[in-house]
């Protein structure tokens, strides 16, 4: 029996003898990279994380410029209407921005300053979708 433990021993010994030599070990300051690249992952998890918090629309919250977002993705607005939209708030003097939403007389350009002038047709479209007015 104590041959056949010796035999034993010496084939495990030989298993990894036609192995290829690894490359040289990995030292503490070869670490650096993983670390990079763990801050970089957990900085990019902590935007998404943000990201889709902010854009969740399940959560009560009081926060106008949410609602904001809401009543443009309702609407189905695209970004440069979006950004109209929340000049014209910051032109009016609405302390909300979502106060566009409730008042059509906001997208007369007559009383706004010349350069709104430039925006008068793409008010009017958004006059037109936000408060369902036929053309006439």
């Amino acid at each position: 029996m104590s041959g056949n433990v010796t035999l034993a021993v010496a084939l495990l010994g030989e298993i990894g003898d036609n192995f290829p030599q690894s490359g040289r070990r990995l030292n503490w300051s070869d670490l650096w990279a993983y670390g990079i690249a763990v801050v970089l992952g957990a900085i990019v998890t902590a935007m998404l994380l943000y990201w889709r918090r902010r854009n969740d629309m399940s959560i009560h919250c009081n926060n106008s410029w949410k609602l904001f977002r809401e009543l443009c993705q309702i609407h189905e607005l695209d970004l440069p209407s979006q950004r109209l939209l929340a000049a014209l708030a910051t032109a009016r003097g609405y302390e909300q921005p979502t106060q566009v939403f409730l008042a059509p007389e906001a997208f007369e350009v007559s009383d706004l300053p010349p350069s709104w002038q430039l925006s008068a047709g793409h008010l009017h479209r958004l006059k037109q979708v936000l408060f369902d007015l036929q053309r006439g």
